[in-house]
């Protein structure tokens, strides 16, 4: 009978364990709970300390300046943005970066003409085969050739002249 007591547990010690510190994994700001938007985006901006820092490690928000307007893009790493114009014939074709409104069919731009991508924390360009090219400092790029973008930079596409910014 004394051997049969010992081997009972005693349910209190065995559903009642304290949780293990390191199984919770904490996440800063909990933006994994947020949407995927601008408020988010404004919100990790004005984090004090990350956005400086932030800013020397990658070009996250990218401002495109056509015809002495500033498009504002936020890429962030291994994220790509297609440039072109939107076309609502052919299926309503959007890209990423409508460029329309700066006169982009007339000077030459195609509907999927090039594309932006962050990667390693360095912007680059690439052609998409487009009808009209796309240069660097009067250079045609090769298509499906990235190319190193640099902050105040100017590239084309076709005949629309881009400056790119980082910030």
């Amino acid at each position: 009978m004394g051997n049969m007591m010992s081997d009972r547990k005693e349910p209190a010690k065995t559903k009642l364990l304290p949780p293990v510190p390191n199984e919770t994994v904490e996440h800063p700001y909990r933006t994994h709970i947020m949407p995927r938007n601008q408020t988010l985006r404004r919100l990790l901006a004005g984090i004090p300390g990350l956005s400086k820092d932030a800013d020397r490690i990658a070009p996250t928000k990218v401002s495109l300046v056509v015809r002495g307007i500033a498009e504002s893009i936020s890429l962030k790493e291994g994220q790509v943005a297609l440039l072109g114009r939107a076309d609502f014939r052919s299926g309503g074709f959007q890209p990423d970066v409508d460029l329309t409104a700066y006169g982009a069919q007339e000077r030459g731009v195609s509907r999927a003409h090039a594309r932006l991508h962050l990667e390693e924390g360095q912007l680059y360009i690439t052609d998409l085969y487009s009808a009209n090219g796309t240069r660097i400092r009067g250079e045609r790029l090769e298509p499906e050739q990235p190319y190193m973008l640099n902050h105040n930079d100017e590239f084309q596409l076709g005949a629309l002249f881009i400056r790119v910014t980082f910030e």
